[in-house]
């Protein structure tokens, strides 16, 4: 049985080290995250009122603290621990995707005027706006409709960027030209990169996707309203503000994880025709390089020696 092939790009060097450097990056979001958590849901801290001379009873104590905070605000821990998945979804997915960006170019052809990047002077604008609203999340994490409110700014935000990516996407599609042979396989390798990322930005339905988030977030805001505006007649079947609170977190929850979803499923198969047009190359190079010398290689090799070494041929 064939072993699957390995992904070629997981072999080039800045890849390995990007990996390693984002660690630090990584651990200063999380503690960041996880000191505004925390302050939302009004977390004791682990370590109050603890006595090291008494250490019973101090760890009787905080684990009865710990368990009526989990037992009053679970709600909300799943709505952190949920929109901490969102926000490192986001940040690993958008270096991933800025790499492959970069790699819609032939080496050494990588844009280096930024004056002819449409819109320029909303990207910064844009990722400093990402990030105050995902604090401004983790600063709501009690508050659904206020909670409710920021995930809609910050679906405004997306469907701005996403038109900034597109309309620069389509001008990069638009003006590319593989100056190469044809027959280098460098040419195909581009190609089918652009066809990659034109099929997950510009195919794709992505507005469709956030206008449908927009529009639950709208319904959960109304919810949370329902039981100030009548209080009385919600009150009759049980609808009162604190269940409805509780609703409409895990209706949030619901929303964050099924937009990640949707999100996964598209990325996958990105990264499937990219992984697949990556080992295209590897093996093309690689008949290159064996024509050249006149070395067999590659799966016409591998097979002739699988059966060299077959039952025929021990008979």
């Amino acid at each position: 049985m064939k072993k699957p092939k390995s992904d070629p790009r997981d072999k080039r060097v800045v890849n390995r080290l990007r990996r390693a450097s984002n660690l630090s990056d990584w651990l200063i979001s999380t503690g960041l995250f996880a000191i505004v958590a925390q302050w939302a849901l009004g977390y004791p801290g682990v370590f109050d009122g603890f006595d090291l001379d008494d250490f019973d009873h101090s760890l009787l104590i905080f684990t009865a603290t710990n368990y009526w905070f989990l037992l009053d605000q679970w709600p909300g821990i799943f709505l952190a621990f949920s929109l901490y998945f969102w926000l490192w979804s986001y940040r690993a997915h958008t270096l991933n995707e800025m790499d492959i960006l970069d790699g819609l170019y032939p080496e050494g052809q990588s844009p280096t005027d930024w004056e002819k990047v449409t819109n320029k002077r909303y990207v910064k604008v844009l990722a400093v706006g990402i990030v105050v609203v995902f604090v401004l999340l983790a600063a709501l994490l009690n508050y659904p409709s206020l909670f409710a409110l920021a995930m809609l700014a910050l679906s405004c935000q997306d469907i701005f960027g996403n038109e900034i990516m597109r309309e620069n996407l389509r001008r990069i599609f638009a003006e590319f030209e593989c100056d190469l042979p044809e027959e280098d396989p460098r040419c195909a390798l581009h190609l089918g990169r652009q066809a990659a990322a034109r099929h997950y930005w510009l195919e794709r339905p992505h507005l469709l996707r956030i206008a449908c988030m927009m529009v639950a977030t709208l319904l959960i805001l109304a919810l949370t309203v329902l039981p100030v505006s009548f209080p009385e007649h919600l009150a009759g079947i049980g609808m009162t503000a604190a269940n409805s609170k509780i609703i409409a977190t895990l209706a949030l929850i619901a929303i964050i994880l099924a937009n990640e979803t949707v999100m996964h499923r598209w990325r996958a198969a990105r990264d499937e025709e990219l992984l697949a047009v990556e080992i295209a190359f590897d093996d093309a190079q690689a008949a290159r390089a064996a024509a050249a010398t006149g070395d067999p290689v590659g799966p016409v090799a591998g097979e002739s020696a699988e059966n060299e070494g077959g039952p025929g041929s021990a008979a």
